[in-house]
């Protein structure tokens, strides 16, 4: 008889929730500014894009899809835009 599989065990995704990608320094500082008013820790990540150099202003990392979806919330709720994304 075949061996029952051994039961997988999932590894905890990355998510993290993105604000906004700004060009302007001033955008990115009026940005995080609200967001940390709000309670939410950012950081940034700089990125060249066909339109130019872009800085993406970020919360998390988190372990949970849940976790950065009350991010998100708490993001909106601030008057942030937000976007889920999975790393």
């Amino acid at each position: 008889s075949p061996k029952p599989a051994a039961p997988t065990v999932q590894a905890p995704g990355r998510f993290v929730v993105q604000i906004g990608a700004f060009a302007e320094a001033s955008a990115v500082r009026d940005v995080r500014g609200k967001a940390e008013k709000a309670g939410l820790a950012t950081f940034t990540q700089t990125v060249n894009t066909a339109d130019g150099q872009r800085t993406r202003v970020r919360v998390g990392p988190f372990a949970s899809r849940e976790e950065a979806e009350k991010a998100a919330a708490q993001a909106k709720a601030a008057g942030l835009g937000s976007s889920v994304l999975t790393l």
